[in-house]
C-alpha cells in the first residue's frame, strides 16, 4: 500500500505539472480525466478510458506496480512481486451474542506502517525486477487477503465506482481479468452467534518464555487444517504461526499435529495424514513452521504417543503390532526407526540433561497356586526405561510405591531438578459409618531417571492431568460438580492453588513456561481452549465458516448459495458483483441451486445431528421459503427443463413440475450431479467405485448408461450445451456426449489436472481444474478439444481455486479461494 507524502499540503497541480509517472498522475489519469478525453466512445468502459489516457499520457500499462514515491526514508518497502500483502478495512463492531461471535480477522499491523493515501489506487505500471525470496510470516487465516499488487479493477454500478484489487501474479490474455477478493462480497452472518467450525488444541509445550500450542481448525477431520499458536513472552501475546511445505505451498487439509516438542532454534510436531501416513512439522523460531512428509520410519500400524526434545535432537515413542518403537531424528525432518526396551508399549517419553526417560508397559509372568497346582500367566505391568545414549541402549527403572499411592505413574515430565511423575493415592480413616476416603496425588521425583521417591502429596478427587518444565510443574484435579482445579509447584514440594478449569472442557496439554506461566489446551464444545487466552482476540485464531458451493443464473440475478457461521446462506447478485444476503430459513448448508420456468430452487441439508432434505423456493431470488419436500436421502444438486425441476441425491431422483410437489424415483447408484439437456435429464455420479450415468426423457423413468469400458472414475458434475454434455471425474479427463446422454466418449483435459467445475456457455464448456494448489480455466467449443487460459492471479505462493461456475448473460462468473479466503471471478464469456 501506498503512504501519505507531504503533497497533500501543497496546492492541486495539473496532470501536465506532475512529475512523470507519478502516483498523482496515475490516479488523475484514471480518475480524472480518463473521463474527460475527447474523441474517446461513450461505451468504452472507465477501465478502456483509463486505459487511453495512460496511452496518451505516455505511461506504459501492463502487470505489476509501479514506482511510488516515499514521504520519507523510513517509508516500508514496497511487498516484493508474489508476496502477501494485507489490504485495510474498516473496523466492524463486534455484535452482542451469547457465545463467540464471528468476526472478520483485522491484518497485522506494522507499528512503522504509514497510513494510506486514501485518494491513492494501485494501477498497473512497468513489472519490478524479482527480488530474492525472503521468509515473512504470514497468517494463516480465512478473512486474509491475498496480495493485491496488480491492477485494481473498477466496477461502475448505479452511479457508484467500487475499487476492488484485482491479484496479477501471472500474464493474463487480453481481456481476461483476474479473480479478486470477496471477503466483502459474500458477507458473514451479523447476527450469528457461532463461527460455525470445529476448532481444537491437541498439544502444548513450552522452552522458556516460548509456548507453541498446536491444533486443528475447519469443518471436520478431513478439511481441518493444522494451525500451530505462539507465545515468546511466557503467555502474556499470542500470535498464529505461518505453515508452509518447503516449496512455498499452502499444507493440505485434513492433517493434525498431535505431539510437539523443542528448545530455543529447535521445535518439532509429529502428527497423520487422513490416510494414516505420518506428517511432521519443523520450525527455527516457533513462528514459522515447515511441514514434511515424515518418511518410511512410521507405518500406518504404528500408534506414536510420545515425544521429546533430547540432546542428540528428537525422540519418538510408541507401538506398533504389540511392541514398543522408538523414532529417532537429529532435525525433527528425516526419522529413523530406533532401538526400543523390551516392552509392549510406550506411552510417555521425557529428556533431562543427556538422560531419556520413556514409560509403557511390558509383559510379564507371573505364577499363581491353583490349589496344589501352579499355574503361570503372562500379564500386563507399568514399566519404565533409561537411556543416557539418546535411546540406543534402554535399562529397567522403577518408581515405586509410596505414601499411599497406586495405580501406574502418571505424566512423566522433566521437571525442576530432574524427572517427575504422579500416581494417584488415597487415605481411608474411620470405621463403619465414620469411615472416609481421601483422594490426593503423590509426586515422585528423580535427579536421573533412575532412583525415584516420593517427595510430595496434593489434594483434589483424582488427577487428571500433570506435566510441567524444569521452570515447575502443574497437575488438574478433579473438583466438585465436573470442575477441574490446578494446582501448581516451583519445587514440587509445597503446591498452591492455580486456578480453576470449566467442566465442558476436554483437556490434551498442560505445560509451565518462564516463570511459572501455565498453558493449558483443550477443547470447549467446538471450540479450542487455552487457558487464560481470549482466541477471539488473537489475530487469525479464530475465523469463521464460509463456503459458496454452488453458483446459478437467472434473467437478471445470480444466486451463489452455500453456507457461513455454520447456517445455510444465499446470496443475490443483480449483475455478478454487488452481492447481498438473503433471508434464508434455519438450515445447515446448500449445495445447488437452478433457476427455471417457476422460480429459483436451491436444496442441501438441515442443522441438526441427523441430516434430513432441506428445499427453499424463492421467485425474485430474495425471498425463500422452505418448500415440502420427502423424507429421505438428502438432495445434492438440481437442474431445470422443459418437464420441471430435477433433484438427485444418494439413489434418488426427484421430479417437480411446480416446486410444490415432489415424485420421487430409485436410482442404482449415488448422484452427483444432474443436468437437463435437449430432450433429456442426465444425472451422473458413481456406483460402488465405478462412473454412474442416468438418462431420462421427464426426470420421472430412469435409463442407465454404460460409461466407455476405459473409463473407470466416478463421475463428480456434469453440464450440457444443447445435446452436447461434458462429465467430470476428480482427474484430468472427462466424458462427452453429443446425443443427449445415450452414448459417451473419453476426452483428455491435460496431463496434472483434477478437475474441479463446469458448466456450459453460448460458446461451448467451460471448465476450472486444480494443478496441485494452483487454479486452472479451460475452454472448448465442443468438449472434444480444450484450450487452456491465460489467467491472472490463479498461481503462487499458497493454494488457488475455481471451484463453482455459472454464466450471466455475456459474462462467467466464478467463485474459490485463495489461501482459504474467498475470491470472485467475472469475465467476458471466453472463446
Amino acid at each position: 500500500m501506498t503512504a501519505r507524502t507531504p503533497e497533500q499540503d501543497e496546492a492541486p497541480r495539473t496532470a501536465e505539472e506532475e512529475p512523470a509517472g507519478s502516483r498523482q498522475v496515475r490516479r488523475r489519469l484514471t480518475f480524472g480525466v480518463a473521463g474527460d478525453i475527447a474523441d474517446l466512445p461513450a461505451a468504452l468502459s472507465p477501465w478502456q478510458r483509463a486505459y487511453e489516457a495512460w496511452r496518451a499520457a505516455g505511461l506504459t500499462w501492463g502487470h505489476g506496480a509501479p514506482p511510488r514515491e516515499r514521504a520519507k526514508p523510513a517509508a516500508p518497502a514496497e511487498p516484493r512481486p508474489g508476496a502477501k500483502a494485507p489490504k485495510p478495512k474498516a473496523a466492524k463492531p463486534k455484535p452482542a451474542k451469547p457465545a463467540r461471535a464471528a468476526k472478520p480477522a483485522e491484518p497485522a499491523k506494522s507499528a512503522k506502517s504509514a497510513k494510506p493515501d486514501p485518494g491513492d489506487v494501485l494501477v498497473a505500471g512497468p513489472p519490478k525486477p524479482a527480488r530474492p525470496p525472503a521468509q515473512k510470516p504470514v497468517l494463516w487465516r480465512r478473512l486474509r487477503v491475498r496480495a493485491a499488487v496488480g491492477v485494481a479493477l473498477v466496477l461502475v454500478a448505479a452511479g457508484t465506482i467500487v475499487v476492488v484489487e484485482q491479484r496479477a501474479d501471472a500474464p493474463a490474455e487480453p481481456g481476461i481479468p483476474g479473480p479478486v477478493a470477496a471477503d466483502g462480497l459474500f458477507a458473514l452472518d451479523p447476527a450469528a452467534a457461532s463461527d460455525g467450525l470445529v476448532q481444537d488444541l491437541t498439544a502444548v509445550a513450552s522452552a522458556g518464555a516460548t509456548i507453541v500450542a498446536a491444533g486443528t481448525e475447519g469443518t471436520g477431520a478431513p478439511a481441518a487444517r493444522a494451525r500451530f499458536l505462539t507465545s515468546t513472552d511466557a503467555g502474556r501475546a499470542w500470535a498464529l504461526a505461518e505453515i508452509r511445505t518447503p516449496d512455498g505451498a499452502a499444507p493440505p487439509p485434513g492433517e493434525a499435529p498431535r505431539l510437539i516438542a523443542g528448545a530455543a532454534g529447535h521445535w518439532a510436531a509429529l502428527g497423520r495424514t487422513p490416510a494414516g501416513a505420518a506428517v511432521a512439522w519443523t520450525s527455527k523460531d516457533a513462528k514459522t513452521w515447515t511441514r514434511h512428509p515424515a518418511g518410511t520410519a512410521f507405518t500406518p500400524a504404528d500408534q506414536v504417543t510420545g515425544l521429546a526434545r533430547t540432546a542428540q535432537g528428537f525422540l519418538a515413542v510408541g507401538a506398533a503390532k504389540g511392541r514398543a518403537v522408538t523414532w529417532t531424528s537429529a532435525d525433527g525432518r528425516a526419522w529413523q526407526r530406533g532401538t526400543a526396551p523390551a516392552a509392549t508399549r510406550l506411552d510417555g517419553v521425557a529428556a533431562s540433561g543427556g538422560v531419556v526417560v520413556a514409560h509403557g508397559t511390558t509383559a510379564k509372568k507371573v505364577v499363581k497356586k491353583r490349589g496344589r497346582r501352579k499355574v503361570t500367566r503372562t500379564v500386563v505391568v507399568e514399566g519404565l526405561w533409561r537411556s543416557a545414549d539418546g535411546g540406543r541402549t534402554w535399562a529397567a527403572a522403577t518408581v515405586p510405591q509410596a505414601q499411599g499411592s497406586y495405580g501406574a505413574a502418571k505424566g512423566l515430565t522433566a521437571g525442576p531438578g530432574g524427572f517427575a511423575a504422579v500416581r494417584e493415592g488415597r487415605q481411608t480413616t474411620g470405621r463403619k459409618k465414620r469411615r472416609r476416603t481421601t483422594r490426593f496425588g503423590v509426586l515422585f521425583t528423580s535427579p536421573d531417571g533412575l532412583k525415584w521417591q516420593a517427595v510430595s502429596r496434593f489434594g483434589g478427587g483424582g488427577v487428571e492431568r500433570f506435566g510441567g518444565t524444569p521452570d515447575g510443574l502443574a497437575a488438574i484435579v478433579r473438583g466438585a460438580k465436573g470442575a477441574h482445579t490446578i494446582l501448581r509447584s516451583t519445587d514440587g514440594r509445597t503446591w498452591r492453588p492455580g486456578g480453576t478449569i470449566p467442566a465442558p472442557v476436554r483437556g490434551s496439554g498442560l505445560t509451565v513456561a518462564a516463570g511459572g506461566a501455565l498453558a493449558i489446551t483443550g477443547r470447549q464444545g467446538d471450540d479450542a481452549y487455552l487457558h487464560g487466552v481470549d482466541l477471539d482476540a488473537v489475530p487469525g485464531a479464530v475465523h469463521a465458516e464460509r463456503s459458496v458451493r454452488a453458483l446459478a443464473a437467472g434473467p437478471a440475478t445470480a444466486v451463489a448459495v452455500g453456507s457461513t457461521n455454520g447456517a445455510a446462506a444465499i446470496w443475490t447478485a443483480p449483475d455478478g458483483l454487488r452481492w447481498a444476503r438473503a433471508q434464508v430459513p434455519a438450515g445447515r448448508w446448500l449445495t445447488d441451486a437452478v433457476h427455471g420456468s417457476r422460480g429459483w430452487a436451491a436444496v442441501g441439508r438441515t442443522a441438526g445431528a441427523v441430516a434430513a432434505p432441506l428445499v427453499l423456493t424463492s421467485q425474485d431470488g430474495q425471498a425463500w421459503q422452505k418448500a415440502a419436500f420427502p423424507a429421505g436421502p438428502v438432495p445434492v444438486a438440481v437442474a431445470a427443463g422443459p418437464s420441471g425441476y430435477v433433484a438427485v441425491g444418494p439413489r434418488t431422483a426427484w421430479r417437480s413440475a411446480d416446486l410444490r410437489a415432489w415424485s420421487r424415483a430409485v436410482l442404482d447408484g449415488v448422484p452427483a450431479d444432474v443436468a437437463a439437456a435437449d430432450g433429456a435429464y442426465v444425472a451422473v455420479g458413481a456406483r460402488g467405485k465405478a462412473p454412474a450415468i442416468w438418462t431420462s426423457p421427464d426426470g420421472v423413468k430412469w435409463t442407465a448408461v454404460k460409461a466407455p469400458p476405459a473409463f473407470t472414475a466416478p463421475l463428480t458434475d456434469v453440464a450440457a450445451h444443447g445435446r452436447t454434455l461434458v462429465a467430470l471425474s476428480a482427474s484430468a479427463t472427462a466424458l462427452v456426449s453429443t446425443d443427449a446422454g445415450a452414448t459417451w466418449t473419453q476426452r483428455n483435459l491435460g496431463p496434472g489436472l483434477t478437475a474441479a467445475a463446469v458448466t456450459a456457455t453460448p460458446r461451448g464448456f467451460v471448465v476450472t481444474a486444480d494443478t496441485g494448489g494452483d487454479a486452472a480455466v479451460l475452454t472448448s467449443p465442443d468438449g472434444t478439444t480444450w484450450r487452456r487460459l491465460g489467467v491472472a492471479g490463479l498461481s503462487g505462493q499458497g493454494e488457488q481455486r475455481l471451484t463453482a461456475l455459472t454464466v450471466m448473460g455475456a459474462n462467467l462468473l466464478a467463485t474459490g479461494t485463495d489461501e482459504g479466503a474467498p475470491t470472485l471471478w467475472r469475465t467476458p464469456v471466453p472463446k
